[in-house]
């Protein structure tokens, strides 16, 4: 019987959490070890600015500092994707789950809304009978020109569903991004899912992600938003540094 250890049934709970909790102290470290070797200073004020550009600083961060915060990493980008499908699919329920083993990053547990486990054999592991699992591997992409290697590099590991991470700046050529993952895919996947984050051209204090399929239905989703309460992490920040 297959048994999964829950990491999350409300994935933008846990975006914050892990913001606040990882993303935000790493970034303010950095940047104060930044000002020592500068012997430079900055004000409050200005340090906390744009908390979304300071959380991505602290991702970006976690993601070299050890296997425990580059699992926290990947399950964070688990969260936007099962966040996203939340969004689009209201008569479905998503829940992020840790992986059994080391042959993926996470897993997502689809089952029709209002049903209930059909048992628990412990409070964080639920059995759901007809549940949907799909088993994700994370990649990221530093240039456009890896995306077919990647796509290939995958290829190997059956029945799961890469999703892509953007890790440049630059435009994004869709047109041929989804040409060259069909010619790459060869059928392999079913689906491929790349997403970025995006900067909203009039509010940067939100924070925003593009999310696209490559080869199943081949659209775009450009603005979804991670509904984050950004004023209470600006308070336990706030709090935080008052102590």
């Amino acid at each position: 019987m297959e048994t999964y250890k829950l990491f999350t049934k409300n994935p933008i709970e846990k975006i914050e959490d892990i913001i606040l909790r990882k993303a935000i102290p790493f970034s303010l470290k950095d940047i104060a070890n930044d000002l020592a070797r500068n012997n430079s200073y900055i004000k409050r004020q200005e340090l906390l600015y744009t908390l979304p550009m300071l959380a991505s600083r602290g991702l970006r961060i976690m993601r070299r500092k050890g296997q425990e915060n580059k699992q926290i990493y990947e399950l964070f980008h688990g969260c936007i994707l099962t966040a996203f499908w939340n969004g689009i699919k209201p008569d479905f329920k998503y829940s992020l789950f840790y992986p059994e083993d080391e042959s993926y990053d996470f897993l997502i547990l689809k089952y029709p809304k209002g049903i209930k486990p059909d048992f628990k054999l412990l409070p964080n592991k639920e059995i759901y009978k007809n549940a949907d699992k799909f088993k994700v591997e994370l990649a990221e992409l530093t240039k456009p020109e890896d995306l077919e290697k990647i796509i290939t590099g995958k290829s190997k590991y059956k029945k799961r569903i890469p999703l892509i991470s953007i890790a440049f700046n630059g435009q994004i050529n869709f047109k041929e991004i989804f040409n060259k993952s069909s010619e790459a895919n060869k059928s392999t996947f079913e689906t491929i899912w790349l997403m970025g984050q995006v900067n909203h051209p009039k509010d940067k204090n939100r924070l925003f992600y593009f999310i696209a399929e490559l080869v199943k239905h081949k659209k775009i989703f450009p603005l979804f938003e991670i509904p984050i309460n950004w004023t209470k992490i600006q308070n336990e920040v706030n709090q935080a540094f008052s102590k």
